[in-house]
């Protein structure tokens, strides 16, 4: 009889399903940055093991350009981890600012939360722009965020998604930086319309920090756009972090690190449901 107890135990403990949850989503996406480069940093690119890592729902589907595929969670959400290189010489993995937002989100005491990760390698904002006559990257977001989506309803789950994490504007041509507050709005309304459950979508976008006039200018686009309209916009500034690119152009592990948290930091005060439990 104990025996069969205990088998029967051990039955219901691996068929019994996960926990049901709401879970709060936060969409990443933009360009290299975003995608984050391993390159530059040294001789241990890892971001290191966090015990958040674990407790944080992580999807992503990566882009190099629009017909190749850097790699995707397999359909699923796994944990908060390193996603597929090997394409752009030195980045043998990626990752990006979703490790430091995860960590500090769960640090600030929110749970039943995930990052949807669909970034890509370069490209102008053209490629976020439904209008646009190659507008593979929006496509993209949408199909990305559509499918982990219905996995997560698929488990009991119900959801919402709250955030739109942005880091894009280091390739965008002088055309592209001149719109590139209009092109950031038109993306977070169309996502609001598009995405299920996202009516309630904030925007934080990370300031670019390569120098150049027309990465002056997205700069200051994105700077504006926040500053005149903070209920649906958020920025910071990455600037402090130039002595932290070994290129000029791409973030290494600390800065990367740190823009997560920033990140992290503006949603903690904007974001209603990423706030944490009394």
């Amino acid at each position: 009889m104990k025996l069969a107890f205990t088998l029967l135990t051990a039955l219901l403990l691996v068929t019994a399903p996960a926990r049901a949850a709401h879970v709060k989503l936060f969409v990443l996406t933009g360009q290299s940055n975003s995608l984050g480069t391993t390159d530059g940093d040294g001789a241990e690119p890892s971001p290191g093991a966090d015990a958040a890592d674990k407790e944080v729902r992580f999807y992503w589907h990566n882009l190099a350009n629009v017909s190749k595929s850097l790699g995707d969670s397999g359909g699923a959400f796994t944990t908060l981890r390193e996603q597929q290189g090997g394409f752009y010489k030195g980045s043998a993995t990626h990752w990006g600012p979703e490790i430091g937002f995860g960590r500090r989100l769960h640090r600030a005491g929110v749970r039943d939360f995930g990052i949807i990760k669909a970034s890509r390698g370069g490209g102008g904002n053209s490629f976020w722009s439904k209008a646009a006559a190659d507008h593979h990257m929006y496509d993209h977001v949408v199909r990305t965020v559509t499918a982990a989506t219905t996995n997560l309803a698929k488990g009991g789950n119900t959801f919402e998604i709250v955030g739109l994490l942005y880091l894009q504007g280091e390739s965008d041509s002088p055309a592209e930086a001149a719109i590139a507050d209009t092109r950031i709005q038109e993306l977070a309304d169309n996502l609001r319309r598009d995405l299920p459950h996202a009516k309630a979508l904030h925007t934080v976008i990370a300031g670019i920090a390569a120098t150049g006039a027309a990465r002056d200018t997205v700069r200051a686009k994105h700077a504006a756009l926040a500053a005149a309209d903070g209920a649906l916009f958020s920025f910071f500034s990455t600037t402090d972090l130039r002595n932290q690119m070994p290129d000029r152009l791409h973030f290494n592990k600390p800065a990367k690190l740190a823009i997560g948290e920033r990140f992290a930091e503006a949603c903690l005060r904007k974001v209603n449901s990423a706030a944490p439990p009394p």
